[in-house]
């Protein structure tokens, strides 16, 4: 397919390109087997090594510290509960990063549709851990966090040596045409009108016959994409760059929760007059609009859970937001969280995005569970930034390309509602993964 995109706020500094070539750098050194770069208009924050972790599954939280590991056993009502007690035992001001698989929810509200091994606790859901070293890079000066002084003067001397990179050639990744992707929108269209859901996403992989370079894909995507964060991750077992259209949430150090959801979508061609018009389109489109609705409508009703009474409120609704090759209807919901929540209270309500599940979100996860025949892993589940105050940040992972053992591939889905045709939502399926699949970098070997 033709692969359009806007480059309409894309055009980096040299300023800009330096900070996001040392992030690259650090990742890229050798000196950290496991390392995050999160990255927020245009602030990086680095993460390298692990100090302590945990590792959350269905049957048990598993704690790793320098005194060795502990287990304690949790189910779905506690689940939350028992991570936030294993976090207050950490001590100091800790950062701290790291996943939450789409399947992590299951665990939370419907375990019956985990798979056998994760049913069994053999497979990990969420993972969070504190680094060795953490180092933001920015418009301030740029600040290391490290009780290793030599770990500092490693990295510092990176910091000092790294320069622009070239670009290199994208891989060329075809999108092909998936009569199993229209097959079950069809099918969902008719469990729609029967009244079991409202509304579904349902995704499609797209599987690579190559090896990506992550880095690379990043820094050369980034520069073509105007994501809400964009992430590069090596981390647990996973391996992943996005450049993510919108978070599932963030808390910030007043308690203020924040989430934005985006629905509705349409191509870019890279003209602002093609664009404007494509939007206005898309605003007088019902099918698009009512899909935009309900999930606003979703996600104040889980705010209204953990968020104090009358706080909630929709200061954007329905605004134009351009996420590389796409635009989108996005909308923002806030709210304060209740004095006797947490984060994690938070986290638990709104997760996943309704923007990637579905509504009600219960009859969704059976829905995707039928079709996709495959867990999601992090497709449509989070990348997180977190800290000892209770601040939290959490990127929804789409337009983004993973892997996990010698599988890699790159997954976009699309809302399916009662006026969805088949066609169409394959469409934007491809007009999504165009936002991701030119940039894709393969690793020299």
């Amino acid at each position: 397919m033709k692969t359009n995109f806007s480059n309409e706020g894309t055009t980096q500094s040299d300023e800009q390109n330096l900070i996001f070539a040392r992030a690259a750098a650090l990742a890229d050194s050798g000196i950290f087997k496991e390392y995050l770069i999160y990255e927020d208009n245009g602030e990086c924050w680095f993460a390298g090594g692990i100090v302590r972790s945990i590792t959350v599954f269905a049957t048990h939280i598993e704690s790793n510290t320098s005194a060795g590991k502990t287990q304690r056993q949790v189910n779905s009502e506690n689940l939350c509960q028992v991570l936030q007690q294993e976090l207050n035992t950490w001590d100091g001001e800790w950062q701290a990063c790291g996943w939450s698989s789409f399947e992590f929810a299951y665990a939370l509200k419907s375990p019956e549709l985990l798979t056998e091994e994760e049913k069994a606790g053999q497979e990990a859901l969420l993972f969070i851990c504190e680094p060795k070293i953490t180092v933001s890079l920015g418009k301030k000066p740029t600040l290391i966090k490290s009780k290793s002084s030599e770990l500092e003067q490693q990295v510092r001397l990176i910091l000092e040596n790294a320069v622009v990179r070239a670009h290199v050639p994208y891989k060329n990744v075809e999108i092909p045409d998936n009569i199993n992707y229209k097959n079950a929108v069809k099918k969902s269209v008719a469990n729609i009108k029967n009244g079991l859901l409202e509304k579904v996403i349902l995704s499609r992989k797209v599987p690579l016959h190559f090896s990506p370079d992550y880095t690379a894909t990043w820094l050369q995507g980034r520069s073509m994409n105007t994501p809400a964060r964009s992430f590069t991750m090596n981390l647990a077992g996973w391996k992943i760059t996005g450049f993510s259209p919108e978070i599932v949430l963030s808390v910030d150090e007043n308690r203020k929760v924040t989430t934005e959801p985006l629905a509705g979508t349409r191509r870019l061609e890279g003209n602002p007059e093609t664009d404007q018009k494509i939007f206005d389109e898309l605003l007088k489109d019902p099918k698009e609009t009512h899909e935009h609705a309900i999930s606003v409508r979703l996600s104040v009703d889980e705010m209204n859970e953990v968020c104090e009474p009358e706080s909630v409120h929709v200061p954007q609704f329905m605004v134009q937001k351009k996420r590389g090759s796409v635009q989108h209807l996005a909308s923002r919901v806030c709210g304060t969280l209740k004095t006797e929540y947490n984060a994690w209270h938070a986290f638990e309500s709104l997760f996943p995005a309704v923007t990637a599940s579905g509504i009600q979100k219960l009859a969704a996860f059976s829905e995707i569970r039928r079709h996709e025949g495959s867990s999601r892993g992090l497709y449509a589940g989070a990348i997180l930034k977190l800290d000892h105050t209770g601040v939290i940040d959490a990127a929804l992972v789409l337009r983004s390309v993973m892997s996990k053992g010698d599988q890699h591939w790159l997954q976009a889905g699309a809302g399916i509602v009662l006026d969805s045709t088949p066609e169409r939502e394959l469409t934007e399926t491809s007009e999504k993964l165009a936002s991701i699949s030119p940039w894709v970098v393969e690793k020299k070997s």
